[in-house]
């Protein structure tokens, strides 16, 4: 399995993978690491991705984009709306409220939700991560806006889960853009943290975090955005700036025209970048609409002009974050800006403007998110081991506990703090006697988009009612994903059972408790008081005493048997004791949350129904592109470079079939079956199929017979050979030589000489397989033989003296090492006397 991220953007879209090497951006069919995030639906296939946006142009009102967008809203949005005033295709509401995409599939019209269309991109990013590792991508994770709610997030997992993902975390973008950014750094400090501010000027919104960076791990300390702000809001001012001059000037109403209006924000996107590097640039489109052709001119200082409402609000955003932040701009280390508008000149010094630096462009902008995603993903995969790296993320939105006191009173706790980190978990202690609700809702100073709800679920705890209240504690967390949940409800209750206790002589333990805390001590002090200590002397004398009898009574009598090793078992008694049991409670809740089992596996099977047509189409396609291929390159190669080897009433015969076919192809085949295509292909590889291998026999077999007759030479030189190095082989070894490679030419010439009375029409008489088999019989019986190394010389071993001699020379050593020794002992012996001498004085 592979270790995936995918970096879903509202125009183009990204995948990475992360392997032991390192994180990899994967590049798709057209060798492009960024893939336009688009599907569209033609007459009988969808198109996804690159495809798409090939036929966006000829085609656009079958071809939903801007897909983020759409996304778990609801209709009835007003910026929703706004969005729709913008797009080609048709959008109406759905039976909950939410978003139909309507297009005509297959010739017929159909209805998707916004999360059946995210799914399909990103089956398509999930067919390029497995088409780039040859493994099945299941884990993965994804990038999302750091302002999604918890519907666009649940939308989000839910189109995952259509497209056969298992979704590891929902990864806020800018926190993907840190991640990517941090792990690698070296020079972080241990303590002083480091502040940093990535600046995210997307294409339809816009996102600024303040991130602390330490060894070791990051924290986000603010998220600020603006969900409307981004670069297609600069495309759409210059789009109304050149749809008001053309209609004066050349009477066309663009908007009126989805095709002309796709072509003009091209242009104006064009432009965009144009006047990022250029002071000024023209505008040229022929055939705009009604064969007219249009033109026109502007410059930087016109275009921000334009785009001053644009840079007061992302002004509005940057500053939040700063405030948001609790940090100064001299707090600030650097910014990191990121997104294709921060390329805008204007853009680019309002950041620098704001924070006091200068940008720093050290990230591919267009890479870092899905790097991100994909090292989150590896950090919770057990497949990878990543460096120790802690990300702290920030809670876009507070989230509130609403739920009744125990007076009955309603009551609302903050549990999740804007700003203040997750994942992470609550507890709650409430005291209930009967079933009873909670819910969590957004804070109620939240910038929550009018259209969304500010409830996020209700849930209802199913506590058997009882006569007083009891304690129940409530387990509410927010999730990798940036969702809460209550996840549990445990009932603890007091519970009374009894316990045998031993009896020992001040009663039993509770008794002996008890005594000890009212009654008298031993010594008659009062209860309460310290006991009087004994005097050192009588304490060792008392130790002295005490001991004795216990040594006397470890040790058994002389004479006496041995005692028994039984005790008496003490006497019990029942005793009351209070335990505390946890039960678990049943929670049913009513939020928010995705879809349901049976409606999840209900479009996972649409998905795949699709994604096999889609598969089927696709082989039809290369089977008529098959077909038509080798039509025309048989007609093109049958006069000229096929011509010797087929005769002419064949080749006459041949082309005919060919022009036939052609037209059947383009009139009567034009839409047909794989299984048609296939059939007729073959058949008319079997008229063409022996001419081709004719042309490819007679290109090879010259060579092929060179080879043969040069090896069979080699080993008959080698069997007459009389150098020295070749001495070494029998006569029996130089016949078999002679024989095999003689037999090998003998045959080679025969076959040649037959195969030169044939016309290269004719079928062949030698082939180069044959030959191939005859040289490899010669090589299996030859070069074993040819290879045979030269026996090993035996080298001469140093001469030894002969036995009978060796034995004489022991014997006439050892007698004169006896007299040797004889002399020794007699110089010693009369060495003796001379010493004792004055003694005998």
């Amino acid at each position: 399995m592979s270790v995936v991220g995918f970096d879903v953007g509202n125009d183009c879209s990204c995948v990475a993978v992360a392997r032991k090497r390192g994180i990899d951006v994967l590049m798709n069919k057209e060798s492009v690491r960024e893939t336009p995030t688009m599907v569209c639906f033609g007459d009988k296939m969808r198109f996804i991705g690159t495809d798409a946006a090939a036929k966006i142009s000829m085609n656009p009102k079958n071809t939903p984009h801007q897909l983020k967008r759409l996304l778990g809203k609801k209709f009835a949005d007003p910026a929703l709306q706004a969005d729709i005033a913008r797009l080609p295709f048709k959008v109406s509401e759905g039976p909950d409220g939410g978003v139909l995409v309507h297009v005509t599939f297959c010739n017929e019209p159909a209805a998707f939700t916004p999360e059946q269309l995210m799914a399909m991109v990103l089956t398509d990013l999930k067919k390029i991560a497995e088409g780039e590792t040859g493994i099945p991508v299941t884990d993965c994770a994804i990038s999302v806006p750091t302002f999604y709610t918890e519907a666009e997030r649940y939308a989000m997992l839910n189109a995952a889960g259509v497209a056969g993902l298992n979704c590891l975390r929902l990864v806020n973008e800018t926190t993907a853009t840190a991640l990517a950014y941090g792990i690698f750094k070296t020079d972080l400090p241990d303590t002083d943290p480091v502040h940093v501010g990535f600046v995210d000027v997307g294409h339809a919104h816009t996102q600024v975090s303040i991130v602390s960076f330490r060894k070791g791990g990051l924290a986000v300390r603010c998220h600020t955005w603006d969900r409307d702000l981004g670069g297609r809001d600069i495309d759409e001012l210059l789009f109304d700036h050149f749809c008001k001059e053309f209609q004066a000037r050349f009477k066309i109403d663009v908007r009126a025209n989805a095709k002309a209006s796709f072509k003009l924000r091209s242009q104006c996107q064009r432009l965009k970048k144009v006047l990022s590097a250029n002071a000024e640039s023209s505008l040229n489109i022929e055939c705009l609409m009604d064969d007219v052709d249009v033109k026109s001119e502007l410059n930087r200082e016109q275009l921000e002009e334009m785009i001053a409402p644009f840079l007061g609000r992302l002004q509005a955003v940057l500053r939040s974050a700063l405030e948001s932040s609790g940090l100064a701009a001299t707090d600030i280390s650097s910014v990191e800006v990121l997104g294709g508008s921060t390329r805008v000149p204007a853009v680019f010094n309002l950041v620098q403007e704001v924070f006091g630096l200068t940008p720093s462009r050290t990230l591919n902008a267009k890479e870092v998110v899905s790097r991100g995603a994909a090292l989150q993903c590896a950090m919770i995969s057990p497949l990878i081991k990543v460096r120790d790296f802690d990300v702290q993320d920030a809670v876009p939105y507070g989230v509130t506990l609403h739920y009744e006191n125990k007076d009955g009173e309603p009551k609302t706790d903050v549990l999740f703090a804007q700003h203040s980190f997750f994942p992470c978990k609550k507890m709650i202690t409430l005291f209930k006697a009967e079933p009873f609700q909670v819910e969590l809702a957004y804070a109620p100073d939240e910038r929550i988009p009018a259209a969304f709800a500010r409830s996020l679920g209700t849930y209802s705890v199913a506590l058997p009612k009882a006569s007083e209240k009891k304690k129940v504690k409530l387990q509410v967390s927010m999730n990798l994903h940036g969702l809460a949940a209550v996840d549990s409800a445990v009932l603890y209750e007091e519970e009374e059972y009894e316990e045998a206790v031993p009896v020992t002589a001040s009663g039993t333990p509770a008794q002996a408790a008890a005594a000890a805390a009212n009654g008298p001590t031993a010594n008659g002090a009062a209860a309460g008081e310290a006991p009087m200590e004994a005097e050192p002397a009588a304490a060792a004398e008392g130790d002295a005493a005490a001991e004795q009898p216990a040594a006397a009574a470890e040790q058994p009598a002389a004479d006496g048997p041995a005692p028994m090793d039984t005790e008496a078992q003490p006497a019990t008694v029942m005793e009351k004791k209070v335990r505390v049991k946890k039960q678990p409670l049943t929670i049913t809740s009513t939020s928010v949350a995705g879809w349901s089992g049976a409606q999840l596996d209900e479009f996972f099977e649409k998905e795949g129904q699709m994604a096999a047509a889609d598969k089927l189409q696709e082989d039809t396609n290369e089977a008529k592109n098959a077909l038509e291929a080798y039509i025309y390159d048989l007609r093109n190669k049958l006069y000229e470079a096929l011509g010797q080897y087929v005769q002419e009433a064949d080749r006459e015969a041949l082309s005919a079939q060919l022009s036939s076919m052609e037209d059947w192809l383009y009139d009567e085949g034009e839409d047909e079956t794989k299984s048609v295509y296939v059939a007729k292909l073959a058949e008319l590889k079997a008229k063409g199929g022996p001419i081709q291998a004719r042309a490819a026999e007679d290109a090879t077999r010259p060579a092929a017979i060179e080879q043969l007759r040069r090896i069979a030479e080699q080993y008959i030189s080698l069997a007459d050979s009389s150098l020295p190095a070749h001495a070494h082989l029998e006569a029996a070894d130089r016949d078999t030589l002679r024989k095999e490679a003689g037999a090998a030419l003998e045959w080679l010439n025969e076959k040649v000489a037959l195969q030169a009375q044939l016309h290269k029409y004719d079928e062949p008489l030698l082939t180069t397989a044959d030959i191939t088999k005859k040289r490899d019989v010669v090589e299996r019986v030859c070069k074993p033989i040819a290879s045979k190394p030269p026996p090993k010389k035996e080298e001469k071993k140093p001469e030894q003296p002969a036995p009978a001699a060796a034995e004489a020379a022991e014997g006439a050593a050892e007698p004169a090492a006896a007299a040797a020794a004889g002399e020794e002992g007699a110089a010693a012996m009369d060495a003796e006397p001379a010493e004792a001498a004055p003694m005998e004085q």
